[in-house]
């Protein structure tokens, strides 16, 4: 693990409690790039042995918060989910994965829209895959920013 992915551990076991109980990891995490990881557990399946929906959606917006923690500046701007559209496509059995990525250009482009309207609402669309790389699950996920200081 680096810094990035040390700092995510720690949110996800004492920030967001909840997140460390559902198992999530944070295998990568450097500007630009954060991979979660998602190991299976019965502990969050659901009445058919399948990963419960409301995990699933929780581990892809936990990507999506990673990717801005690494890539912004969050002394200058908190994210805020405002909306979501999630699509499950597998029945999820195993460990998954999901990978958000921002260029340095795609970055760059952020912080030029968050200066000129720290509220502005932004979207990313997170997948999560199967050890085959098939996608599970993805979801569009909106956030707005909140301005600091």
């Amino acid at each position: 693990m680096n810094e990035f992915a040390d700092i995510l551990e720690s949110i996800f076991r004492d920030v967001v409690p909840v997140l460390g109980h559902m198992g999530i990891r944070a295998v990568e995490a450097v500007p630009g790039r954060a991979l979660l990881r998602l190991p299976y557990d019965e502990e969050i399946s659901n009445h058919i042995g399948t990963v419960y929906a409301g995990v699933l959606f929780s581990f892809l917006e936990t990507t999506g918060g990673a990717i801005i923690l690494t890539s912004l500046d969050v002394n200058r701007w908190i994210p805020v989910i405002v909306q979501a559209t999630i699509r499950y496509m597998r029945p999820v059995t195993g460990t998954i994965d999901a990978v958000a990525e921002l260029s340095d250009e795609e970055t760059a482009s952020l912080v030029s829209l968050l200066e000129e309207n720290p509220k502005s609402n932004w979207t990313i669309t997170i997948r999560a895959t199967d050890s085959l790389d098939n996608t599970v699950c993805e979801a569009d996920l909106t956030y707005r920013f909140r301005s600091i200081g």
